[in-house]
């Protein structure tokens, strides 16, 4: 049965790829994690949450997922640090402050975009994928 929740999460993992592919076309097939700045194919990187998973009003947000490696994705989400606040300022560099403070803020609040049309919303994000993966 495909509950409300799993369609959200589905959404997820196709803007998590999409956010990878975004890159990748632009960089040869690579991503820069954002919390190091190791680079890899986008392949072996993760779509990193800067805003936990957990909070369901900006899980699917892309501005809130960017490529990162998978150590630091699981420190992330393991609450290091470190590797928080590094995301935190490539985050407030890329968008400013105040952006990533209405996103801290979002983040608190109930979520309620999600509807009858998540179903399109997953369409249209793989079919966003499928279309950048031509490209590589």
């Amino acid at each position: 049965m495909n509950t409300l929740r799993k369609r959200v999460d589905d959404l997820a993992v196709a803007m998590q790829k999409l956010v990878r592919l975004k890159e990748a076309v632009q960089n040869d097939g690579y991503c820069k994690c954002v919390s190091c700045g190791i680079v890899k194919h986008w392949k072996k990187m993760d779509g990193g949450h800067y805003i936990s998973r957990n909070h369901q009003s900006t899980k699917v947000l892309e501005e809130n997922i960017h490529p990162q490696c998978k150590g630091c994705n699981l420190k992330s989400g393991k609450g290091d640090t470190l590797v928080n606040i590094d995301y935190r300022n490539w985050m407030i560099e890329f968008y400013g402050k105040e952006f990533v403070e209405e996103l801290e803020i979002l983040a608190r609040k109930p979520a309620d975009h999600f509807g009858p049309d998540i179903e399109d919303q997953i369409k249209e994000v793989k079919a966003k994928c499928k279309e950048l993966q031509k490209l590589l």
